[in-house]
């Protein structure tokens, strides 16, 4: 749960980071690479704990297509019902990581000149 938790929370928090008008920005060619190593990085550092689950639809996608080609519920029951871990936790992290760059990162910018 902490893995998928804290990966999420870390790429919301990079995504913010990269698009926030108020950073000095990596500008139109340096922001596609700058997501491209966020992601990598994300995977090098979580991916080897369980499988770089910090999209839903990653894992419950072959799961319930798994399901339904005969495998039946047991897919679900796997690893003593796993499946709502990369489901849940990513939802809870991102939100996690939002409020966290919100409360650490944008409330201390300046007020901008009306």
């Amino acid at each position: 749960f902490y893995t998928e938790f804290i990966g999420t929370a870390m790429l919301v928090l990079g995504v913010y980071a990269i698009t926030d008008r108020r950073n000095k920005s990596a500008g139109p060619v340096g922001s596609p690479f700058a997501f491209c190593l966020l992601i990598w990085a994300l995977g090098m550092a979580f991916g080897m704990n369980t499988g770089y689950a910090i999209n839903p639809a990653r894992d419950f996608g072959p799961r319930l297509f798994t399901c339904m080609a005969g495998w039946g519920t047991k897919v679900f029951a796997l690893r003593n019902y796993y499946f709502w871990i990369p489901i849940v936790a990513p939802l809870c992290g991102g939100v996690a990581g939002a409020g966290l760059y919100r409360v650490m990162v944008e409330m201390h910018h300046p007020q901008p000149q009306q």
